[in-house]
């Protein structure tokens, strides 16, 4: 039987088209593979069309619940909080207002309670044997079962910076780059697609942590060592 692939991919920031492309791109690039996507959150907010992005992952997520892991983002996280009696405008200098107009309302507690309660429920972390699936990032000085969650949703320094060996690879996204940023102990797939840069994928196989390539939502594939990142 063909080897599992994993597919992880960063942030979508309500950018739907690419969201869909980037899907249907990684199902060809799988073939006879079995596969699992890995979404490391931040669905909404900033680009144009996040109910739709939302409602695609709800609907593929329902079809294939082991196949299909979406991660809180710390935007998913904070129009939850608005919505439930937080101080909205927290969100919506942060892009929750696109995400409003998206929706056709003007509070955060209008947004569908079905979508909403599916953002609060999103998991914070996945892993498997060779690497640990995050937002943001994780705080170097603690163990991967000791962290926080205003750290997982939030982090960059010293995180980014941080040379030592987490003992699995993290894969997160949170800090837009130009390009997938690989180093040794950390994979970085915000690639500002609400920039208008791509939406990413990296791909995963079983006997290694590191990526075998990436792929974009415009059917590019990139294999790893043509990356300049530190590694």
């Amino acid at each position: 039987m063909p080897a599992l692939l994993t597919y992880a991919i960063g942030d979508v920031h309500g950018c739907y088209t690419k969201l869909r492309n980037l899907i249907g791109h990684c199902m060809v690039h799988r073939g006879d593979h079995p596969y699992r996507l890995i979404f490391l959150g931040d669905y909404i907010d900033r680009g144009r069309r996040s109910r739709e992005a939302v409602e695609l992952l709800i609907e593929i997520q329902a079809g294939n619940p082991d196949r299909i892991i979406c991660l809180r983002g710390n935007h998913d996280d904070m129009a939850v909080t608005a919505a439930r009696g937080g101080d909205p405008w927290v969100w919506l200098n942060n892009g929750g207002d696109a995400t409003l107009a998206s929706y056709g309302v003007g509070r955060p507690e209008h947004m569908p309670a079905r979508h909403l309660d599916w953002l609060g429920s999103l998991p914070l972390t996945f892993s498997d044997e060779w690497r640990f699936f995050v937002h943001a990032g994780i705080d170097p000085d603690l163990p991967l079962d000791a962290q926080k969650k205003e750290t997982l949703l939030w982090i960059r320094e010293p995180f980014l910076s941080d040379p030592r060996d987490h003992g699995l690879l993290i894969v997160h996204g949170h800090t837009p780059n130009e390009e997938p940023e690989l180093r040794f102990n950390r994979l970085n797939l915000d690639t500002g697609a609400c920039f208008g840069g791509p939406l990413t994928a990296a791909v995963f196989d079983e006997d290694t942590a590191e990526p075998l390539a990436f792929i974009t939502d415009q059917g590019t594939l990139v294999a790893t060592e043509f990356l300049s990142a530190d590694r």
